[in-house]
């Protein structure tokens, strides 16, 4: 089996005092959907509760799971995560994980730094701990999802990985004195 290799192996560290980018390897993201009625009950008797709307996220012990529609999901958990397994025959099952990075994003200049790159509104009071958005990042289709206070984790397609690396680390380098 060939070894999974980092799509930023080349990319330049972000060091700050104030602000913390780094790649968070070592998770598998499925995707699944489904059309019968009883799919979301499947799902959640192997993965836990599902969130309730579109652009949330849901934390069941190691896995975070997003509705990203009406009856399509991610499922992010550790490399040794067993759900797809688990769910084949249940629904329609993608394994994406190999198609995707993921980065960190951590400190208070965070959502400055995500407000100057993405047509969403960060502010504190509307994107909290829990929401997630697709969007783009200079015509690149990203998914952030909000960790934590001032934390965000960026999911990016491999193939532009290095390039929203290049544009998150760009964007933070008022920072970089802090």
């Amino acid at each position: 089996m060939l070894e999974r290799r980092s799509a930023l192996a080349s990319a330049k560290p972000y060091v700050s005092a104030a602000l913390k980018i780094a790649e968070r390897p070592g998770f598998t993201l499925t995707q699944v959907a489904g059309l019968d009625g009883d799919f979301e009950n499947k799902l959640s008797a192997v993965v836990g509760t599902l969130p309730d709307k579109v652009a949330r996220a849901q934390v069941n012990g190691e896995r975070t799971i997003f509705r990203i529609g009406p009856a399509q999901f991610w499922i992010v958990g550790p490399e040794t995560d067993d759900a797809a397994s688990r769910l084949a025959g249940l629904c329609a099952v993608t394994p994406l994980s190999s198609s995707r990075v993921r980065i960190a994003l951590e400190g208070a200049p965070a959502r400055a730094v995500l407000a100057r790159l993405m047509p969403v509104d960060f502010d504190a009071a509307v994107f909290t701990l829990g929401n997630a958005a697709l969007t783009g990042l200079h015509h690149t289709p990203v998914t952030v999802h909000c960790t934590d206070a001032d934390a965000f984790d960026i999911y990016a397609m491999r193939t532009f990985a290095l390039d929203v690396w290049d544009a998150v680390t760009d964007a933070a380098r008022e920072f970089a004195a802090s």
